[in-house]
């Protein structure tokens, strides 16, 4: 039996100035994991009482972005950053599970509102907080 997403929502308010934090990564498998992830909500919850694609995100304000990158992202050697101002209306964005956990919904995996959720990536940034955990391998 799949979960009530709504059951997850905290009533946090987005900042005027969020952004949100997206694991990156240059090769098809990274695009390929978000479609996966996205897929793997749907299996697990509805929205609404339909279907809930998404994909995970941490939210942050200027200030408080490289605490975040350091303390929840430092297994992520690259990410996106995406202004919430750019996808909020277009997208259901809703404040998920425990802070700064955020999940950006879309119509699925390779729909539509994915692609407007792909266009706003911007530029993949380098986590300057990123170390290298004993026993994972080298990137390629």
């Amino acid at each position: 039996m799949k979960k009530r997403l709504e059951s997850v929502i905290r009533t946090d308010e987005a900042a005027d100035d969020l952004v949100l934090l997206l694991r990156g990564g240059v090769h098809a498998r990274e695009v390929e994991r978000l479609q996966s992830q996205a897929a793997d909500l749907d299996r697990l919850y509805t929205w609404r009482g339909g279907p809930c694609f998404g994909v995970s995100v941490f939210a942050a304000t200027p200030d408080t972005e490289g605490d975040v990158l350091a303390t929840r992202m430092d297994v992520r050697r690259s990410y996106y950053r995406i202004n919430y101002s750019d996808i909020a209306g277009r997208l259901v964005v809703v404040p998920t599970f425990r802070a700064p956990h955020w999940t950006v919904m879309f119509d699925g995996p390779r729909g539509a509102q994915y692609q407007l959720l792909v266009d706003c990536y911007g530029q993949l940034r380098e986590n300057p907080y990123w170390t290298r955990k004993p026993g994972r391998r080298p990137p390629r």
